[in-house]
């Protein structure tokens, strides 16, 4: 545990609580830096923040335009961004299902101009080729591209995306389209709601590594899909051990242990089941077992019961239907 000198509280200067939520996770030390200078000098102009961080005015000029975006630093433009994204998140209460990209992808050449004109691109692409661990290339570039242009999502919210992407290793192109159209679906839009997502996914992660652990199973971060499943069941109020219960069940129709795709899957329409008959905790699927075991108990009373009425009707039987035979023998012959 880290502890502070009570001597620096002699000298001190207001800085907001959002821009250490904002910051920290996905912040580089120059847009920390700059930030910081700004709070602490907040008349100073551009040359007097180069003077006291060392950084170049280019340089200066990026990481301003990154807390524009991130609605630190006041922008008319970004002001009219989230009056309008308030406008649709009241208008539609229904979430937009929206199409896959399918767009002309810009030249080469095109994307150079774009980012030698756009600060904020080109800070993204710079981002992204950080967070990926390599050299974008032409169809990335595109990808990143069409993220931003074709579902509206700002680059410092795509630059969260990429972090997200990176950590549960879905990094491909593909992969990447997938994030983008279900986060503009469910109006994942601000750093805010980026920040939320990314741990409430984080949750998934732990609660499927809980649950690998009590099943024996791999501990490797699932699929974005697979998150998606478990997410929903945590924000149904289950836990790890529910799931186990449900693990159990598929294991014992199914014959297989794997937590693979098809095998959630089984354990998800097993957990809605559950849900649809108000069954939340443990407890409550214990005593929703018990009540299912006897009434199979009451069916095998029924069925023994016939059996013995089976077996005594056998012995009883043959007597019953000889003196019949002869009763009818006899009338025939008219006695």
């Amino acid at each position: 545990m880290f502890k502070i000198d009570p001597k620096v509280y002699s000298s001190m200067f207001s800085l907001p609580s959002e821009i250490a939520d904002k910051g920290l996770k996905f912040a580089s030390g120059e847009q920390l830096k700059v930030i910081i200078c700004i709070f602490k000098n907040p008349e100073a102009d551009i040359d007097e923040i180069a003077k006291k961080t060392n950084l170049s005015l280019d340089v200066i000029k990026e990481c301003a335009e990154y807390w524009r975006d991130a609605g630190i630093l006041a922008s008319d433009e970004a002001t009219k961004a989230v009056n309008t994204e308030k406008q649709i998140v009241t208008k539609e209460a229904v979430k937009p299902v929206l199409p896959d990209i399918h767009f002309v992808n810009p030249t080469q050449s095109e994307i150079e101009k774009i980012l030698k004109s756009n600060c904020s691109m080109k800070r993204l692409f710079n981002e992204a080729q950080e967070i990926l661990g390599r050299t974008l290339g032409y169809t990335m570039q595109c990808t990143i591209y069409s993220v931003v242009n074709f579902y509206g999502i700002t680059p410092d919210v795509a630059n969260c995306l990429l972090h997200f992407a990176k950590s549960i290793g879905c990094t491909s192109q593909n992969d990447i389209q997938k994030i983008a159209k279900y986060w503009a679906e469910n109006g994942i839009t601000t750093m805010s709601l980026a920040d939320d997502y990314i741990t409430e996914t984080e949750k998934a992660i732990k609660f499927f590594k809980g649950l690998a652990v009590l099943t024996n199973n791999s501990e490797e971060t699932p699929s974005f899909a697979v998150l998606e499943m478990i997410s929903e069941w945590i924000r149904w109020g289950y836990t790890v051990e529910t799931a186990q219960k449900a693990f159990e069940i598929m294991k014992a129709e199914k014959q297989t242990g794997r937590l693979n795709w098809n095998n959630l899957r089984h354990m998800n329409g097993t957990i809605k089941n559950w849900r649809s008959m108000g069954m939340l905790t443990v407890e409550d699927i214990e005593k929703g077992t018990k009540k299912f075991g006897g009434k199979k108990q009451s069916v095998s009373k029924e069925t023994s019961f016939d059996v013995e009425l089976a077996e005594k009707m056998a012995t009883e039987s043959p007597k019953d239907f000889g003196s019949m035979k002869n009763k009818k023998r006899k009338r025939s012959r008219g006695a």
